[in-house]
C-alpha cells in the first residue's frame, strides 16, 4: 500500500479512530505480505472466501471485506448462508472480479433502512421493536401481568362488598386481562398461520435486493453466471513464479519437503504411489490453471426434502433452464435469509415434466420423476449450515494455489455462553434442555466439519465479535452499522497480520496427505 492510498482510506469518515491507528500500525508489515500465488494485471492476489450468516451483522462482513480489499485482496470464490449470501450476491453481481467492491457494498447497506424489511402487521413491528430495545420486556410483561391478576384476584376474596356488581368487577378485571392476553396470542397464531408461518412476507427485501442487482446489469441468473463464472485461462490471471512449468516443479518439491521432514510417519508405500502419480501428472505439468474456477454459491434449507441446497449448484432442483434465464438471483438470497417466524419461508413449485429439472433430482437425489417433490419449501440456510466453509475444501488438492478465508460472527452473550454450563444450568428447566438440543443441532455439518479439520480454524477463520448488537435489530442505527463494519475492519488487520501464506501451503498438503492416509495422523504433530 502506497502513501497515497494509505492517507485517502485514513480519511475516510467511517473508520473509527481505532481503526486508523491500528492501520497506521500495520499496514507497512502487512503490505508486502503473501497471501495467494495467483494474482491479476494489477498484482492484486486472490483467494477463495465463506462468509456466516448473522442477520443484521452483516455490516460487519462488509468491514472485513473492506480491510482485505484495500490490501490488493480480490475474491475467485465466494460463498455464504443469509448475511453471508447477501454479501457474497453482492461481491458476485457488482463489477469486475479485478475492481475493490467493499466501498460500493457498504453504501447499498448503509443506505438500506433495515426496519422496512419487517413488512408484517404493524403490531408485529412495534413488538419487536420493544423486545429489541428491553431485553426483559417479555420477562417484565409477564410479571407485570402476574402481579396483576393475583392482586385483583386476592382483592376480590379480602375487599369488602356491599353488592353483587362489585364483586363481579373485582373478579371481571383480572378476568379481562387474561381473555385479552388469550386474544392476543390468537391473533399471533392467526396470522402466522395465514402468512403461511411467518411474521413477514420478505417481499420488501426480495424487491429492493433485485433492485440492486438490476442496477449492475445483473437481471438473471443465467446472466450473473455468464459475468462471473469462469474457467482456467479465462481467468486471465497469472501464477506467482510463472505461468509454465513454475507450479508443477515447486509442487513436486514441496511433497518431497515433506517427505523430509516427516519421515518417520509417511506411509512409504502409500507415498510411492501418490508421488508417482504426482510426476506424472500431465495435466498441471501443463497448465498450472487446471481446475481453476471462479464461482459464487449461497446456502438454503428445504425443509419439503429436508436437505441443505447449494445455489446456484443445485438451483435446477427447484428452476427449470428456462427459468434460469429469467429469474432474478435475489430469489436464491431471499431463500437464504428467510429466519424461521421472522420471515414467510419462501416457496417454488416445481415442475416435475421439465427434463432439467429431472435430470437434476436424479443426480442429486436419485429421485425418479414420478416422486420429485411438488414444491421447494425455504427456510435460513443456517439451521443446517450457517457457516459453509466445507464447499471449497478439497481432499484431492494437489498443491495450495490460493488461501480458503472464512469469516464468522459472534457476540458478547454467545462468547459467554460457548464457555460452558453446568449440568444444572443445562438440565434447569425443560426450555433450557430444549433450547440447548437446538442450538446443537443448528448448524451441527458446520461444526462436524471444523471438528475434523482443525487447520481451518488454525489458519484460515477470523471470528469477528459483534459485541452487545442484536443479529435481529432491525431498527439498527447508522452509527451502529458504523461500529459492527469498524469491528470487521478491525479483525480483518488482525488476521492479514498473522497470516503466513508459506505455512499455509505446507499445512494444507500436510491435511491432504493425512487424508489419502500417506501421513499417519495419530502420531503426526500437525492440524488435521
Amino acid at each position: 500500500m502506497n502513501p497515497e492510498t494509505l492517507k485517502k482510506i485514513l480519511d475516510e469518515d467511517v473508520l473509527s479512530q481505532e481503526s486508523k491507528e491500528k492501520l497506521k500500525a500495520l499496514h507497512e508489515n502487512i503490505s508486502p505480505k503473501e497471501f495467494s500465488d495467483l494474482l491479476d494485471a494489477q498484482g492484486s492476489q486472490y483467494v477463495e472466501f465463506v462468509q456466516e450468516g448473522g442477520g443484521v451483522w452483516g455490516s460487519a462482513l462488509v468491514g472485513y471485506l473492506y480491510g482485505l480489499e484495500i490490501f490488493g485482496i480480490r475474491f475467485l470464490k465466494v460463498a455464504g448462508t443469509s448475511a453471508g449470501a447477501i454479501n457474497t450476491m453482492l461481491i458476485a453481481a457488482c463489477k469486475t472480479k479485478e475492481e475493490a467492491k467493499s466501498e460500493l457494498i457498504k453504501d447499498i447497506l448503509f443506505n438500506w433502512n433495515f426496519a422496512d424489511f419487517m413488512d408484517g402487521k404493524t403490531y408485529v413491528k412495534t413488538t419487536i421493536h420493544a423486545m429489541l430495545n428491553n431485553k426483559n420486556f417479555l420477562k417484565i410483561n409477564i410479571y407485570i401481568a402476574i402481579a396483576i391478576l393475583v392482586f385483583f384476584g386476592v382483592l376480590a376474596f379480602v375487599f369488602p362488598t356491599k353488592a353483587i356488581w362489585e364483586t363481579k368487577i373485582l373478579f371481571s378485571i383480572p378476568l379481562l386481562l387474561v381473555i385479552i392476553g388469550v386474544l392476543f396470542l390468537w391473533k399471533l397464531y392467526s396470522d402466522l398461520k395465514k402468512k403461511n408461518s411467518g411474521l413477514n412476507s420478505g417481499n420488501t427485501f426480495l424487491n429492493q435486493m433485485t433492485e440492486v442487482l438490476e442496477g449492475f446489469g445483473i437481471k438473471t441468473v443465467s446472466g450473473l453466471n455468464e459475468k462471473f463464472v469462469q474457467t482456467g485461462k479465462d481467468l486471465n490471471l497469472n501464477y506467482r513464479y510463472g505461468n509454465g512449468m513454475e507450479y508443477y516443479a515447486i509442487a513436486l518439491n514441496s511433497i518431497e519437503e515433506i517427505k523430509v521432514n516427516n519421515k518417520e510417519h509417511i506411509d512409504k508405500i502409500r507415498y510411492k504411489i501418490f508421488y508417482d502419480s504426482a510426476v506424472n501428472n500431465d495435466y498441471y505439468k501443463k497448465d498450472p490453471f487446471y481446475l481453476l474456477k471462479s464461482e459464487y454459491i449461497v446456502i438454503t434449507t428445504d425443509i419439503n426434502a429436508k436437505i441443505k441446497v447449494e445455489l446456484p449448484t443445485m438451483a435446477n432442483l427447484y428452476w427449470s433452464e428456462e427459468e434460469i434465464k429469467r429469474i432474478s438471483p435475489a430469489e436464491f438470497v431471499r431463500a437464504s435469509m428467510s429466519v424461521p417466524f421472522f420471515f414467510e419461508p419462501m416457496q417454488k413449485r416445481i415442475n416435475k415434466d421439465d427434463d432439467s429439472v429431472k435430470y437434476a433430482w436424479k443426480f442429486w437425489m436419485n429421485t425418479p420423476q414420478e416422486e420429485i417433490n411438488p414444491v421447494g419449501v425455504f427456510i435460513d440456510g443456517g439451521s443446517i449450515s450457517n457457516f459453509p466453509i466445507d464447499l471449497f475444501h478439497s481432499a484431492d488438492i494437489f498443491y495450495p494455489r490460493m488461501p480458503l478465508f472464512g469469516v464468522q460472527l459472534t457476540s458478547d452473550s454467545d462468547i459467554l455462553s460457548e464457555k460452558g454450563k453446568t449440568s444444572e444450568e443445562i438440565l434447569k428447566s425443560p426450555l433450557s434442555f430444549a433450547g440447548n438440543i437446538i442450538s446443537t443441532l443448528k448448524g451441527f455439518n458446520d461444526k462436524s466439519f471444523l471438528t475434523k479439520h482443525t487447520f481451518y480454524h488454525l489458519f484460515s477463520i477470523q471470528t469477528v465479535n459483534c459485541g452487545t448488537s442484536n443479529w435481529l435489530n432491525f431498527f439498527m442505527k447508522k452509527e451502529e452499522k458504523e461500529e459492527l463494519f469498524n469491528r470487521g475492519f478491525l479483525a480483518a488487520l488482525d488476521f492479514l497480520n498473522n497470516f503466513d501464506w508459506e505455512k499455509y501451503k505446507c499445512e494444507r498438503m500436510m491435511l491432504s496427505m493425512k487424508e489419502k492416509k500417506i501421513l499417519k495422523e495419530e502420531d503426526t504433530k500437525t492440524v488435521g
